[in-house]
């Protein structure tokens, strides 16, 4: 089964957010890599890149990056934002589920809310092809909703902990979200050692909502 939903190209035809990279990927890219002695050596994947947080930050640090997305309309805007400030990334229209990339390429994956728009078996297969591109000891970072983040039990329940068409939240009109417990998420990560789990929230609406991501961490064994 395919993980793209074409939805997305609506998205982001529509919206214009997720441009700049959450404050734990930079402290993740700072611990692990900002010591290597040559960036342009080290080889990032960034997995369902949308308007490109990751891609874009990782390019201007010197990284090599690699990006992929189901969406040749956010490709090509981010193929053009890259561009302007000229900056290179290797960019593919392609689905996660299945990547067009040979094993053990890469020395880091990123996922910035990518894979929680599939269920958990999806993801598990997702991340099999994820462990079969790292290094021996590559690394991970994935963030993704938690059970009680704004929009968990939202819309139709299309498999465990996972919802289709959210009427309101951060993920309303964005197709497919999963919201994870603990237990939920160390279970479909388990492939990974030194897994890491941290939480990230706050609220919005003076408090109304709460937006809460796991923040994961793991490596290729």
């Amino acid at each position: 089964m395919a993980a793209w939903d074409p939805i997305w190209d609506d998205v982001f035809r529509s919206r214009s957010w997720g441009k700049y990279p959450k404050e734990e990927l930079v402290r993740f890219i700072a611990r692990r890599f900002y010591g290597v002695p040559d960036r342009c050596a080290v080889r990032i994947l960034d997995l369902g890149c949308g308007y490109g947080a990751a891609t874009w930050y990782l390019a201007r640090e010197g990284f090599a990056v690699s990006a992929i997305d189901g969406s040749r309309v956010i490709i090509d805007m981010l193929k053009d934002r890259l561009a302007s400030e000229g900056l290179s990334a290797a960019l593919t229209v392609g689905d996660i589920v299945d990547l067009p990339y040979p094993a053990e390429c890469f020395d880091c994956v990123v996922d910035l809310v990518c894979l929680m728009c599939n269920g958990p078996d999806q993801t598990k297969r997702i991340l099999d092809g994820v462990l079969n591109r790292l290094k021996p000891g590559g690394r991970l970072f994935s963030v993704t909703p938690t059970d009680d983040c704004w929009g968990d039990g939202l819309g139709e329940r299309i498999a465990e902990c996972t919802f289709r068409g959210a009427s309101e939240g951060p993920f309303a009109g964005t197709g497919v979200a999963r919201f994870s417990t603990e237990a939920q998420v160390r279970d479909i990560y388990r492939g990974f050692a030194e897994l890491t789990l941290d939480r990230s929230s706050y609220t919005v609406g003076g408090g109304a909502h709460i937006l809460s991501h796991w923040i994961v961490e793991g490596r290729k064994g």
